[in-house]
């Protein structure tokens, strides 16, 4: 993966998740303190947003700005991805199934047991 395909993957993914906003992209530019020039450049995957500009945008998008970085269905690193975010959502999945479980253990043996609310004075 080059340089271009990262900053057009952040482009894909601006315009992407502003248009799902439904914001033009001079209200993106306007919300962000960035011109819009430079924004449309950003978008069209002709400049690098600079780490703040980034933080900037990626805050107004209401995300984290990693997750511009990530490939988009239009990339050919989009699989990778899939298979990544299917994983790591399966092992979350099992993670909050024990933690259930857990607590629902703890709750049944605590059935039996009488809880005193202390009165407010």
């Amino acid at each position: 993966m080059t340089g271009s395909h990262i900053r057009k993957m952040i482009a894909i993914n601006i315009r992407r998740i502003r248009r799902e906003m439904n914001l033009t992209q001079a209200e993106l530019a306007e919300r962000t303190e960035i011109s819009s020039g430079y924004m449309c450049d950003i978008e069209r995957a002709r400049r690098w947003p600079s780490a703040g500009k980034l933080a900037r945008i990626a805050e107004v998008l209401k995300m984290e700005p990693y997750q511009l970085l990530l490939p988009s269905e239009e990339s050919p690193y989009f699989d990778r991805r899939k298979t990544l975010t299917t994983f790591s959502k399966q092992v979350r999945e099992a993670l909050n199934k024990n933690i259930s479980e857990v607590y629902e253990d703890m709750i049944g043996e605590n059935d039996s047991m009488e809880f005193k609310i202390p009165k407010e004075d």
